[in-house]
């Protein structure tokens, strides 16, 4: 979350410089002198906040789907797709902070300078691919949280109410709360300020750890008063190896994220020991809350407790919707999903006019059509209700495929093994301006420019003739395994992830 706030703060700034009647040489000169400044402004971070940041950019939404994923799909399944996917995902983020070089603010600039501007758009694409599908991710969650809160309100009234599996417009239903928070949310939308959203974005993360206490707590409690009944609603293994293995791809993707996290650490030598320990930490988070979960959701089933109406994707839909606990879980989430959707939003309409519109253009009722268009996307996938679990895994499985697999490997040995002399220097292709440009004004009314040198080398080194294309000093890196082997393990990890995602794309079909 407050990776998220930093983004969309940087993005401010960064428009506010392109609304000055500056040459586009200098316009590119302050972006990059921006994101260097708001590097060095959070302050250097220790190993032990460098970790908590790692898995605090991780732990979100999957968390609310993986206690009926592992009660379904099995315990044992989910743990072992656990650490392979976590053991995947976390060397391929440290392959992209081995190749970041000091003046890189941000994995886009390393793929421009190895693998050319093609591989910098296809990036920021699937990037852009991946933010519109989770904002589709958080409008579901949020009606899912609301709807049963609204349902209590209206019983009490006398108010008639379908349930939230019915798909209905003639009465009060899961649809029209869907209209309704679309209309209350489409404001913040094409608001050129959020000032104090961002402000209160870090402390959402007290939602999901509020939740997943609730499910150890009920996990325990099931596992105690009904054993039996656990032990019989339980699986423990099954085939829905790429459902599992895509929601553990969305859940441990942070390979967009992960370069200015890294560069704030304090200790840049201990970068890989700490991504390490982030992913370890996450993976424990994670298996802790899908275990006891299913423990809590097979309770539930032998008692009958899954309330009818309900689509049975999260926890909460095994429990009554009066019950006072689950009525507080389920606030505390639909306010932080709520302050998180429209940074989402944010920062997804930044980086797709920045792949089409360069330094000099400016769109107007384009920013308009766009927040629109992304609204009604999200609403009709919420309004038809589809499956929140398939959403999450596809997007895993197809979008991790590029992020996760595709984009570090091909970094990494091109890097290492690629003919230096076939690397021609790139002119700056800033229609794919960086990935937090917006495409209006921000937040941030003033920015004191004063602090930002043009003619600082230090911080500013251009794409251009005279770009160094070196990479890090990997001497020693190169040493340590034969290049045929490493070629072949990570071509074996490539394969993997195509699996997957083809995998999940049949599964569709079927």
């Amino acid at each position: 979350m407050a990776q998220l706030a930093q983004e969309a703060e940087v993005s401010q700034q960064i428009q506010k410089v392109l609304k000055q009647s500056v040459s586009k040489r200098e316009k590119q000169s302050l972006i990059k002198s921006i994101k260097k400044s708001s590097i060095a402004q959070t302050g250097k971070a220790s190993s032990l906040q460098t970790i908590i940041s790692v898995s605090n950019s991780m732990v979100g939404t999957s968390t609310l789907v993986f206690p009926v994923l592992f009660c379904q799909s099995g315990i044992g399944l989910g743990i072992v797709i656990a650490i392979i996917i976590g053991l995947i995902s976390c060397r391929t983020t440290q392959l992209l902070i081995v190749h970041n070089k000091s003046d890189e603010m941000d994995l886009p600039d390393t793929l421009q300078r190895v693998l050319g501007p093609k591989w910098k758009t296809i990036f920021n694409i699937s990037n852009v691919i991946l933010l519109w599908a989770s904002g589709i991710i958080y409008m579901i969650l949020i009606c899912n949280q609301l709807y049963p809160l609204i349902q209590i309100i209206c019983d009490n009234i006398g108010i008639e109410s379908a349930p939230l599996t019915d798909i209905t417009l003639s009465k009060l239903s899961y649809q029209w709360i869907g209209i309704g928070y679309t209309l209350f949310i489409l404001p913040m939308f094409f608001q050129k300020k959020l000032g104090i959203i961002l402000q209160l974005l870090p402390y959402g993360i007290i939602s999901v750890f509020s939740f997943i206490l609730f499910t150890i707590y009920e996990g325990i409690y099931m596992l105690v008063t009904d054993h039996q009944g656990v032990v019989d609603n339980l699986k423990w293994f099954s085939w829905d190896v790429s459902t599992m293995a895509g929601t553990f791809a969305l859940a441990l993707l942070i390979q967009s994220m992960v370069v200015p996290i890294m560069k704030n650490n304090m200790i840049q030598q201990n970068n890989n020991r700490d991504i390490a320990i982030g992913f370890g930490w996450t993976w424990f988070v994670y298996c802790m809350a899908g275990t006891f979960g299913a423990f809590a959701v097979a309770g539930a089933l032998a008692n009958n407790q899954k309330q009818e109406g309900k689509s049975g994707s999260t926890l909460l839909d095994y429990y009554p919707s009066d019950n006072p606990l689950v009525i507080i879980i389920q606030v505390l989430l639909f306010l932080q999903l709520t302050l998180v959707f429209p940074v989402l939003q944010f920062i997804t309409r930044s980086q797709f006019f920045g792949l089409i519109y360069d330094l000099e253009r400016q769109p107007k009722w384009q920013f308009y059509a766009f927040s629109l268009t992304y609204a009604i996307t999200c609403l009709v996938v919420q309004c038809v209700e589809v499956d929140l679990s398939l959403i999450i895994s596809l997007c895993g499985a197809v979008i991790g495929l590029f992020q996760e697999y595709i984009i570090p490997i091909t970094l990494h040995l091109s890097c290492l093994y690629a003919k230096k002399g076939s690397q021609t220097p790139n002119q700056p292709n800033y229609n794919q301006v960086q990935a937090s440009v917006e495409s209006t004004e921000y937040l941030v009314d003033q920015v004191d420019f004063t602090k930002f040198s043009l003619n600082d080398e230090v911080y500013f080194i251009f794409y251009g003739q005279q770009e160094d294309l070196k990479c890090n000093d990997h001497s020693d890196l190169l040493k340590r395994m034969p290049k045929n082997l490493r070629i072949s393990l990570y071509s074996f990890i490539l394969v993997i992830g195509v699996a997957i995602g083809i995998g999940k794309l049949i599964d569709i079909f079927k």
